[in-house]
C-alpha cells in the first residue's frame, strides 16, 4: 500500500525503522520511553480527557487509564503521532474533529498495524470481515472497532463491509474465541503512573490549591490523611487537569 497521499503513514513507517520495530507488535508505552517522553497515567472516570501532549521538555504525554488497555495503546500511539508530526504544539483529545488529530490518528493506525506486516498476516486469510478483524486484533492488540475502521482505511474491506461487521456488536474477545485466538490479557485499569517531577508536582498543586488532596494522594498512592495538612482545598480541580495544563508552564 502506497504512503505517498499519507505523509503520516510514511512517518509512523519511519520511526518503526528508526527503532528497529520490524513489521509486527509494538509496546506505544516502551516507545515513549525510547523517544524519551514521559508517560504520565491516572484514571479519568468521566472520560472528559483521553490523552494529551505537551511539548514541555522532552515532551510529555498523558492516558486515561480507566479506559480499556487497548484504547490507552491507541491514545499513547496518537499522542506519539503529535510527538512526531507537530512537537511543538500541545493537545488535548476529545474529539478529532481538528486536522492534526485527524493526522495523529492516521498515524496511530499505521504505527500500531503496521501495513506491510498486515498484509503478510492475512496473506492466507479468505476474505472474510468478521476473520480479517479478527486476526488484525489478535496480531497488534488492537480492538475490533479499531481494527475494522483501519481495514477500511488500508483499502482492504468496503464500506458497507464495515457497517456490517459494526453492526454486530462483538466485543474484542467474544470476536477472538469465534475464531479460535486467545484474548490478549487486561491489564488493571484506573493505574496511577507519575514520573518523579510529577509526583512533585502534584503536592505543590494541593500546596498552591489547585488539586484535591483526595485526588492527589489516589494519584500518589497514599492515604489522604497524609495531605491534608498541606492546604485546605475547596473547589479544586478533581481531575488534577491543572497538574497536565496548567502547572507545567506556570511553575516549571
Amino acid at each position: 500500500m502506497s504512503t505517498d497521499r499519507y505523509p503520516q503513514r510514511a512517518a509512523a513507517a519511519a520511526l518503526r525503522f528508526e527503532l528497529d520495530l520490524g513489521h509486527g507488535l509494538v509496546d506505544p508505552f516502551e516507545v515513549a520511553d525510547r523517544l524519551g517522553i514521559e508517560v504520565v497515567r491516572f484514571p479519568v472516570g468521566d472520560g472528559s480527557i483521553e490523552g494529551m501532549y505537551r511539548p514541555d521538555g522532552g515532551g510529555y504525554i498523558f492516558v486515561n487509564s480507566q479506559a480499556s488497555f487497548v484504547r490507552q495503546r491507541f491514545t499513547a500511539a496518537h499522542e506519539i503521532g503529535h510527538h512526531r508530526l507537530h512537537g511543538d504544539q500541545a493537545f488535548i483529545e476529545s474529539s478529532l474533529d481538528e486536522p492534526d488529530d485527524w493526522e495523529a490518528n492516521c498515524f496511530a493506525e499505521a504505527f500500531l498495524v503496521d501495513p506491510v506486516g498486515l498484509g503478510r498476516q492475512l496473506g492466507e486469510v479468505e476474505h472474510d470481515v468478521s476473520r480479517m478483524v479478527a486476526v488484525t486484533c489478535e496480531a497488534y492488540w488492537v480492538s475490533q472497532s479499531a481494527a475494522g475502521i483501519i481495514l477500511r482505511h488500508f483499502g482492504l474491506i468496503a464500506q458497507p463491509e464495515l457497517d456490517g461487521f459494526l453492526e454486530r456488536n462483538w466485543t474484542y474477545a467474544s470476536l477472538l474465541r469465534e475464531y479460535g485466538l486467545k484474548p490478549r490479557g487486561e491489564p488493571d485499569r484506573g493505574i496511577t503512573q507519575l514520573p518523579p517531577q510529577f509526583r512533585e508536582r502534584a503536592l505543590r498543586l494541593v500546596e498552591a490549591g489547585q488539586l484535591a488532596a483526595e485526588r492527589a494522594a489516589s494519584m500518589l498512592g497514599v492515604e489522604s490523611a497524609e495531605l491534608n495538612g498541606l492546604v485546605a482545598v475547596e473547589e479544586a480541580d478533581p481531575l488534577g487537569s491543572a497538574l497536565l495544563a496548567d502547572f507545567p508552564d506556570s511553575l516549571d
